[in-house]
């Protein structure tokens, strides 16, 4: 009996969590903010940048490719472990994700 109420609590909870990712996305949100809000952040009051600008996948290669170093390097500006975060943010938040933000909207 207890196996069966064990095996039924992990399906329940499998069931809540369906679809919700784990990761850090509202850190990676305020690291963007703080970090990338500088260039990235909101201009008067339209956003000059947003997650849904890009699907996930162009986001993975934009971070492959580490295109940002191409217009400005940032590296001694912004940590890997922070980098990894605003990755995260984007591509969870990104045009083709089950969780598309745009910048300043909530």
């Amino acid at each position: 009996m207890v196996r069966i109420i064990c095996i039924f609590a992990v399906l329940l909870l499998l069931c809540l969590f369906n679809g919700v990712p784990f990761s850090y996305s509202a850190e990676g949100e305020e690291v963007f903010n703080a970090k990338c809000g500088s260039c990235h952040g909101t201009i008067g009051e339209a956003p000059s940048f947003s997650p849904v600008k890009y699907a996930s996948t162009q986001w993975e290669r934009f971070f492959e490719r580490n295109k940002h170093a191409r217009k400005r390097d940032i590296s001694n500006e912004i940590s890997t472990s922070d980098v990894a975060l605003v990755k995260d943010y984007l591509i969870t938040h990104a045009a083709d994700s089950d969780l598309p933000i745009a910048a300043g909207l909530r």
